[in-house]
């Protein structure tokens, strides 16, 4: 079995967050952090293939919640018990991709990044399974398709997700498990 690495996996989603950020440049928030400095913010719009990802990559430490803007109508009280969808990136991509996410290595978080990356690359591809390589990072060949055998090249610039070995490998041990949360590893 060869996985992908979940920092490479974790690369891969705040490549994301800065395209969508950028491709959004002029109709995106600037919302105060906790120390009231302004932060373009990135907002998930609660679709679920970027709030996981925006979720994966908080608890990684890539990322960090703003607090929602107030509701444009008086009357509307927000909901307390509803996370924010917007988020600012903590990091560079230079800072992430030589930062150490040793501590979130396990099979279950595999798992669950390789769930997001798929919920991810079924929003941002079109209807056949080639994968949209556009949209991804440059290192994305070489740090996730190569490195892990649930992705099958189809000539020089044509990759997709091998949909059985996905649900072998993937699936088998997301329906196994008790709680689905992405995690440091315990005594780590």
């Amino acid at each position: 079995m060869r996985n992908a690495a979940v920092g490479a996996l974790i690369y891969e989603f705040l490549f994301d967050v800065y395209r969508l950020i950028e491709a959004e440049r002029g109709h995106n928030l600037w919302l105060p952090d906790e120390d009231g400095v302004l932060r373009e913010a990135f907002c998930h719009n609660s679709t679920s293939c970027w709030e996981w990802s925006t979720s994966v990559l908080e608890e990684a430490g890539v990322t960090k919640t703003l607090q929602s803007p107030p509701p444009a109508l008086r009357f509307i009280k927000p909901d307390p018990n509803m996370r924010s969808a917007y988020s600012y990136p903590l990091m560079t991509l230079e800072e992430c991709h030589v930062a150490d996410f040793s501590a979130f290595e396990t099979f279950d978080n595999y798992c669950y990044a390789m769930f997001t990356f798929w919920q991810l690359v079924g929003q941002m591809s079109g209807r056949d399974d080639a994968i949209n390589l556009a949209v991804l990072s440059p290192r994305f060949l070489e740090a996730v398709a190569t490195k892990d055998d649930i992705f099958v090249f189809e000539g020089v610039y044509r990759v997709r997700i091998r949909e059985d070995r996905f649900e072998q490998k993937v699936m088998m041990r997301w329906r196994e498990m008790d709680l689905r949360v992405f995690r440091r590893k315990e005594h780590a």
